[in-house]
């Protein structure tokens, strides 16, 4: 499905396997590519009007097909897209899309939280990197070190074990290239917050090729804040043998950020008296009271895998990786007392927390006919053990209260840090899948089943083990109908199984960490990919388990919810070198079968209503230059699962252009960007009961070359 991003001119040399951009195998088959300099057919040029076209994408257990055999939604968002765009977190990667919400900035804990058609993605397995699971609680990856970003909508459950039904988001890691290369670039946020970025690659010896990214951060940022960053990445890749193909990647990054504060919540509705927020203050307000707060995270991932070519139409992939993530901080979460901008100023301490996750996955996939029937068989087998450690002790408590349209008095209070922690959770999943494709003409069926074994250990201080085990069985069904061959009519089914959340600290019950829920999808969508123009929509219905803060103020897991919405993506190029975009996204969701006082109300977080639209101009008698202005709006929402405040709609401008200056090998490339033109103070949805302050306008500039 090509990008509904602005109309870029992208000449792409690719084959037969082009434009892979799919999670495990899809980044496996790009990475021989990448270490060979070869493919099955020989090279052709092609232009592409819009972002890369997703020729391929993968669907985990579905293996790798083209996005128009896929019976989901797909969207990628490529390392060129957001080098345009000069994107360094999550929540504006997918910003142009109407069905993701970000729920956090850049500078918070919450800068990786995402909702995908209403519903949260899963911290412990809905963020991939390479196909393989990552514990995103909290972390910034460094976008610098991923060739593309890509968002599988609702499918997932079935294609990779566990996880929200909403999606998932897969990185992929940048590839050795069959040419030495080296590109540098410097960057500049508001309000000084510099960036350098060198990306390298290149052949080492004969079947050797490596590919190394080193990023700094530093500066201080729009909300008062103070950001330290140091990230690398290695890519490697060995042609062992003609068949068989080594893949290495290694991902550190050392994060900091001194002062800033976090969110805000409402706990007790009863006693906040208002069905509506106060008024939004400017994000460049520094609400920073306690004079020692900071935020410092650090990331690992390993990998290794092999791929071997076992024959013409078969191919067997190995892949085992590793990865933690550990953070200490003291920061302040602020509990809103009324509509007149009292708050209290609650600090929060975390003198050690960290994760670890193994996982190992084993993959068969290949073609084969029987008579006029023509077959693509995907076997597998996955392990994944996550285990978590938190601080035994830290503090959680209101120190002070503020107001925020007054200045903020500096509040002291005592604080030690002691380095106990304890396992808190410890999940083991082990599964099997199987999926066929069977095609006749311009119809194909799509059948698949995977079976997991779940066994979840909770655990608290004292060493009380609370155990949950599960062995689903999760099918999914599809059936595609091609009309012509560049258009695509399908109807999935899917079912998923989730882990539950952990509950927040402000909750009566916090730290608990809730059973698994199901949930049902069916989606019915079109789709047509034409060189000056596409079109995708999808109509969907989400039936999924409840989990909620009752009036008790206790997290539970109970009732249903149903999401239902239509969704819709265009692109066209027009006359006087224009082109438009628009990403369209209508959705209901309510509680069913739940507590009394929630049936039939609204789920929170959900807009009804987003629309983004963008129109790029790259006028043809100025070569290399390019302008866009994008629009986007959201909806009122509620804001917590009673429905007694909404977070105000927001619409909001953003501006950018580009300037390519020479060509190769030495080409330099100018951007410019300024978000939220307008400086519009609003209100972002963060989780039930908890909003953000809004990034004010800023501005953004870029420079970079190849050397």
């Amino acid at each position: 499905m090509a990008s509904p991003a602005g109309a870029e001119q992208v000449e792409k040399k690719t084959s037969d396997r082009k434009s892979k951009v799919g999670a495990n195998a899809d980044a496996d088959a790009s990475r021989a590519a990448a270490a060979t300099g070869e493919d099955n057919a020989a090279p052709q040029t092609i232009v592409v009007t819009g972002t890369a076209r997703r020729d391929t994408v993968t669907g985990g257990a579905l293996g790798v097909r083209s996005d128009l055999d896929t019976p989901f939604s797909a969207r990628v968002v490529t390392a060129d897209e957001i080098e345009e765009r000069q994107v360094r977190s999550l929540a504006r990667v997918f910003s142009q899309d109407a069905s993701v919400v970000a729920n956090g900035d850049t500078y918070t804990f919450n800068s990786y939280s995402q909702t995908i058609r209403g519903i949260p993605l899963d911290d412990l397995y809905g963020y991939r990197i390479n196909g393989d699971p990552f514990y995103m609680t909290t972390v910034e990856l460094p976008l610098e070190s991923f060739e593309a970003v890509q968002l599988l909508k609702g499918a997932s459950g079935f294609l990779y074990g566990f996880n929200a039904p909403g999606g998932l988001i897969n990185y992929q890691t940048k590839r050795p290239t069959p040419d030495t290369f080296v590109t540098a670039d410097l960057g500049y946020s508001s309000n000084t917050v510099l960036l350098q970025h060198i990306d390298t690659g290149g052949p080492v010896a004969a079947g050797l090729g490596y590919r190394l990214n080193l990023t700094h951060e530093a500066g201080g940022t729009y909300s008062g804040s103070h950001v330290l960053r140091y990230s690398g990445s290695l890519g490697l890749d060995a042609q062992l043998t003609d068949t068989l193909l080594w893949t290495g990647d290694l991902i550190y990054q050392d994060r900091r950020i001194k002062g800033g504060t976090q969110d805000f919540f409402i706990d007790d509705p009863v006693a906040y008296g208002a069905n509506a927020l106060p008024r939004p203050i400017s994000g460049t307000t520094n609400l920073a009271a306690y004079p020692d707060l900071f935020f410092n995270s650090h990331v690992f991932y390993g990998a290794t895998g092999l791929r071997w070519t076992a024959g013409p139409h078969w191919t067997v992939k190995a892949d085992y990786s590793n990865s933690l993530d550990w953070r200490t901080y003291k920061a302040e979460w602020m509990p809103l007392i009324n509509r007149d901008g009292d708050y209290g100023v609650k600090l929060n301490t975390n003198p050690r927390s960290w994760s670890r996750y193994n996982q190992a996955q084993v993959t068969l996939e290949g073609h084969f006919t029987t008579g006029p029937l023509a077959h693509q068989l995907t076997l597998g087998a996955t392990w994944q053990d996550l285990k978590r450690y938190l601080p035994r002790d830290r503090l959680n408590t209101v120190i002070g209260s503020q107001n925020l349209y007054r200045p903020v008095t500096p509040v002291n209070y005592p604080s030690a840090f002691t380095d106990a922690i304890y396992r808190s959770y410890h999940s083991v999943q082990e599964g099997a899948f199987a999926s066929d494709t069977i095609s006749l003409g311009g119809v194909s069926v799509i059948g698949g089943l995977r079976v997991t074994r779940y066994v979840e250990h909770q655990y608290s201080k004292q060493g009380i083990v609370k155990t949950y085990a599960k062995s689903p069985v999760t099918p999914v069904a599809a059936v595609l109908y091609h009309p012509l061959p560049d258009a695509t009519v399908y109807v999935s089914y899917v079912q998923a199984l989730e882990s539950g959340i952990t509950v927040p600290d402000s909750f009566a019950n916090a730290r608990e960490t809730l059973p698994p829920v199901m949930s049902d999808q069916i989606e019915v969508g079109a789709k047509v990919e034409r060189p000056a123009w596409f079109f995708s929509t999808a109509l969907y219905r989400i039936e999924r388990g409840a989990q909620y803060a009752n009036a008790a103020n206790v997290y539970v897991s109970d009732g249903t919810q149903r999401y239902q919405g239509v969704e819709a993506n265009w692109r066209v190029a027009l006359p006087l070198d224009l082109s438009v975009a628009n990403s369209v996204a209508i959705e209901e969701a309510t509680y069913r079968k739940s507590e009394q006082d929630l049936q039939g109300r609204q789920v929170e977080g959900v807009p009804r209503f987003k629309d983004t639209v963008q129109v790029t101009e790259r006028p043809s008698r100025l070569p290399g230059f390019s302008t866009t202005a994008e629009l986007s709006h959201t909806a009122r929402l509620w804001g917590n699962a009673v429905n007694t405040f909404r977070v105000p709609s927001t619409t909001l401008v953003n501006l950018r252009a580009s300037y390519d200056i020479g060509s190769t090998p030495h080409a330099l490339t100018l951007r410019a960007e300024v978000d939220n033109v307008a400086n519009l103070h609003h209100w972002g949805y963060l989780g039930s009961g908890y909003v953000f302050v809004g990034e004010p306008r800023t501005v953004r500039l870029n420079a970079s070359i190849k050397l």
